[in-house]
């Protein structure tokens, strides 16, 4: 691995992994090349976390994209039945992809994150200020909308 680890992106993959009902159990040993350990009622997976600056293209084969992650992750000293997955995150972007190994293939999964969009339309419940002044177009005598006074 190249660079520092990605601090970051490691705390927010433990975050995403909480949200998707995984209990978070990191890595003990810094010489086995594997971020976490994931777990749920009968799921297992060894997750690798990788943050990357440039995406695929349009024809590019993930197995071979990803062909440093992929070779780590296949030759893991776990039992054949613990799932090993890749979570990458890009520069920018928020969200995780999850790439899992099955046989051969590295396989993305789409699962919905609930992680909040990045800039959200904020919409007011405010009503709009109606001039009270006599003076106004529209507005009576008494200062309300029909012209007599107000009740209290």
């Amino acid at each position: 691995m190249r660079g520092r680890k990605p601090d970051k992106t490691i705390e927010a993959a433990e975050k995403f992994a909480q949200r998707q009902g995984y209990r978070w159990v990191p890595n003990p040993d810094p010489a086995m090349p594997f971020t976490a350990i994931g777990y749920r009622e009968h799921d297992l997976i060894v997750i690798r976390v990788k943050t990357c600056r440039r995406s695929m293209g349009e024809y590019d084969i993930s197995e071979d994209f990803f062909r440093e992650d992929y070779d780590i992750l296949a030759s893991l000293p776990f039992p054949e039945y613990t799932q090993r997955e890749l979570w990458v995150r890009y520069a920018w972007s928020r969200k995780f992809i999850r790439y899992r190994i099955l046989n051969e293939w590295l396989v993305e999964h789409t699962f919905k994150d609930q992680e909040p969009p990045v800039f959200t339309l904020k919409r007011t419940e405010k009503k709009p200020k109606i001039p009270t002044t006599p003076d106004s177009p529209g507005v009576g005598a008494g200062g309300g909308p029909s012209g007599g006074t107000t009740p209290k």
